[in-house]
């Protein structure tokens, strides 16, 4: 499930009222006492209270299935049957995502076509893996433990079911609501307006702060390395390791280029150690084109271990470095920038593992807001840019994710919200930030770039980034001994 396509199901909720058990929901004039938004692309749920927010999951499968009829399908039908003679039941599935805590309450709502003949009966269901347009009388699972009921239908009402107890996280789950009597009821399915839907109470995702900066740790063989205190312009990470130390974010994004030259282990050992590898446990590495200075870049994958492969835990060999993760109610894809280390100098490009990879990683995540974190940047307002990453762009683009990170470029250069063509684009463009300002020298800028909104040369420091269910933060912290901030906020698509 995607939050980013047409039939993306997590949606923002009308409002934090949740009815009471089996309490069907009056009707005005007709139209639906419940209204939920139709846009392409679902935005983050707003907040209900100060404590609680509510979101709203539309099925992404539904079907009933006729004793009579063993074989026939009904995947497409706008009406979703429970009888008792003839027997048929109504299956539902859902795929919940979003959630960042366990939820406090879980109603499932059904709006009815027609008056109830009797009382209906909700089940759980185990197994998920059915198919709507598949799903028969012969084939459908088994129908499990009855978690609620409801009697008295009403045509043109809400029907309320509470699934608290089969509802506890992320991930996808199914329902049967069928009858014992010989009457029937009648609900509208998601191929009508009324879509049955899961109405979802959590406690309100906390705030989650991180810290970000590439280009790291000097050689120990520098001139100014200084025992790790560094010199007037280069070498600086034990100061950028001060900041985070004294930020305590949940979480640090390095990106990329964190052990000059070669990123051997053994400079890493005698040199990243000393500053960043204070957290290393909270880090989440971005390989770089020094890390590459060694072959297959086997210093930083044994330095970081599975922190970075946790898509090839254990990996010594052909270790490919992109992977995803959430944090908070965020998600986020580390990309592999170093495109001609991959697929046989091929690894950024349209079709490539890692563009198909990345496609699937983002169809899958439901999560309302998404970072990408590289090394080398797409935009950068001198010579150090990587134009083969334009096919995984467009593909961020094409999922409208909100943020990239970078590094590469020893400077702070902020952009406007971008297409993936550069065009500016404040609807749904990704806004880059470059931040290659974690300590290890200085490099400048030439000719301004289309977009470029703040630039600095000559900085060390990291960025903080305050991420919330549907929006974000960012503040650069600056090395006092290069004094410069910015500052500002955005909203997720």
């Amino acid at each position: 499930m995607s939050r980013r396509t047409a039939g993306s199901s997590l949606i923002v909720a009308a409002s934090a009222l949740i009815l009471p058990l089996l309490a069907p929901l009056p009707v005005a004039g007709g139209a639906p006492a419940e209204q939920v938004s139709r846009t392409a692309a679902s935005t983050a749920a707003t907040t209900a209270t100060a404590a609680t927010k509510a979101i709203t999951v539309s099925a992404a499968a539904d079907a009933h299935v006729m004793r009579n009829r063993p074989q026939r399908n009904f995947g497409k039908a706008t009406r979703l049957r429970v009888d008792g003679s003839p027997k048929a039941n109504t299956y539902l599935k859902f795929e919940v995502g979003g959630l960042s805590a366990t939820p406090e309450k879980v109603t499932l709502k059904l709006y009815s076509r027609a008056n109830s003949a009797g009382a209906v009966r909700l089940h759980a269901v185990r197994k998920t893996g059915w198919a709507e347009r598949r799903l028969t009388w012969r084939n459908a699972p088994e129908v499990g433990t009855q978690l609620d009921a409801a009697r008295r239908i009403a045509e043109g009402r809400w029907v309320s079911f509470d699934v608290s107890k089969r509802v506890s996280g992320n991930g996808k789950v199914a329902f049967a609501v069928t009858t014992n009597g010989t009457g029937g009821a009648a609900f509208v399915s998601r191929e009508g307006a009324r879509k049955p839907r899961l109405v979802i109470e959590a406690a309100a995702a906390k705030p989650v702060v991180v810290a970000a900066a590439g280009d790291v740790a000097c050689a120990p063989e520098d001139e100014q390395f200084n025992d790790g205190e560094g010199g007037p312009n280069r070498c600086h990470m034990k100061a950028t390791s001060q900041l985070i130390l004294d930020l305590a974010p949940k979480e640090v994004f390095a990106l990329g280029d964190l052990q000059y030259n070669d990123g051997s282990l053994a400079r890493f050992n005698a040199s990243y150690d000393l500053s960043w590898g204070k957290f290393k446990s909270k880090t989440r590495p971005v390989v770089g084109n020094h890390e590459y200075g060694t072959a297959g870049a086997a210093g930083y994958f044994k330095y970081f271990g599975d922190a970075a492969t946790p898509r090839q835990k254990g990996c010594r060999s052909d270790c490919q470095g992109y992977y995803s993760f959430d944090v908070g109610a965020w998600h986020a894809v580390v990309l592999n920038t170093e495109c001609e280390e991959l697929n046989n100098g091929d690894g950024c490009a349209k079709g490539s593992p890692q563009q198909r990879w990345l496609a699937n990683d983002l169809a899958r995540s439901s999560n309302a807001c998404t970072v990408a974190l590289l090394h080398k940047p797409r935009w950068s307002s001198n010579s150090l840019v990587e134009p083969g990453l334009a096919p995984l762009v467009k593909t961020l683009y094409d999922a409208n994710v909100d943020l990239m990170l970078a590094g590469h470029s020893h400077s702070y250069e902020r952009f406007a919200p971008q297409d993936d063509q550069g065009n500016l684009d404040r609807k749904r463009g990704i806004r880059q930030i470059v931040v290659g300002t974690g300590g290890a020298f200085f490099t400048g800028f030439a000719e301004t770039q289309p977009n470029s909104v703040v630039r600095k040369a000559n900085i060390f420091g990291v960025l903080k980034l305050t991420l919330r269910s549907d929006r974000y933060a960012w503040k650069f912290l600056a090395d006092p001994e290069t004094p410069f901030s910015d500052t500002g906020r955005g909203t997720c698509h």
